[in-house]
């Protein structure tokens, strides 16, 4: 299309350029359209730009740092859109990650098993499997006893609580049952004394008797016993008392002794 274009400009400007005396006036006139053809032309048969193979990329502007006390997203409370963004892949990142710790672990387990191995050979540091037996003093040693002594009287003061508190749930429990059987031997006996007892009524009138008179003699024995156990552990504790007090002011006299010694 382009050489038709350019051949018919040609054949007009030869046929323009004839000097014939009728078209001497024309011939400006047609000079000027013969050169508009010619850019036209021209301007069809220019080659286009070669288009780029990949679209060039736009950097996207850097936001905004945010005001002190506000959050990228404008606001003084964080929203799901401060959160980080995840970018690239995930895999490769947690792979590389997770090499990296086996590397730091496996190197701390090589090293600690170098440092004990160095100490175990060159004996620097022995690994000792029991502790050796330490020099007290006597007064560190009399420490430990009372000490020990202290232990064991908490022990058994322990062990005496919860004898006593099973001893005393028995008793609840036993006083609990002759109360609730007091009220049918009342109405039995009256009933014996208003119109007489059957067969059955009666055995049963004489066993919650016997029950009653067994429960208030063991209550008896249980509370005397009691109370001749809560007399021995205050004799007994009286007695702790003044053995330790005996300790003390022989440890007083032995410390006045070593005083006088020394001066």
């Amino acid at each position: 299309m382009s050489r038709l274009l350019l051949a018919r400009s040609l054949r007009l400007s030869r046929e323009y350029c004839h000097p014939n005396a009728g078209q001497a006036t024309a011939l400006p006139a047609a000079q000027h359209r013969l050169s508009a053809a010619l850019q036209l032309v021209r301007q069809f048969a220019a080659k286009p730009p070669p288009k780029p193979s990949t679209a060039p990329k736009c950097q996207d502007p850097e936001p905004p740092k945010p005001k002190p006390g506000y959050f990228p997203s404008g606001g003084t409370h964080a929203v799901m859109d401060d959160l980080p963004k995840p970018e690239g892949d995930f895999y490769k990142a947690w792979k590389a990650k997770n090499s990296k710790y086996k590397m730091v672990l496996l190197s701390s387990i090589l090293a600690l098993v170098g440092i004990v191995f160095v100490w175990n050979t060159t004996n620097v540091m022995p690994l000792w499997a029991n502790v050796p037996e330490y020099p007290y003093t006597e007064d560190e040693m009399e420490k430990f006893a009372e000490e020990e002594e202290r232990r064991q009287e908490e022990k058994e003061e322990r062990e005496q609580r919860q004898q006593d508190r099973k001893e005393m749930k028995e008793l609840l429990t036993r006083r609990r049952l002759a109360k609730e059987a007091m009220p049918r031997e009342v109405e039995l006996m009256q009933k014996d004394m208003d119109q007489g007892l059957e067969g059955n009524e009666t055995d049963e009138l004489v066993k919650l008797r016997t029950e009653r008179e067994e429960f208030e003699a063991w209550e008896k024995e249980e509370m005397k016993r009691l109370e001749e156990k809560e007399k021995e552990r205050e004799a007994l504790k009286k007695e702790r008392e003044k053995a330790r007090q005996e300790k003390l002011k022989q440890k007083e006299k032995e410390r006045k002794l070593k005083e006088k010694q020394k001066n």
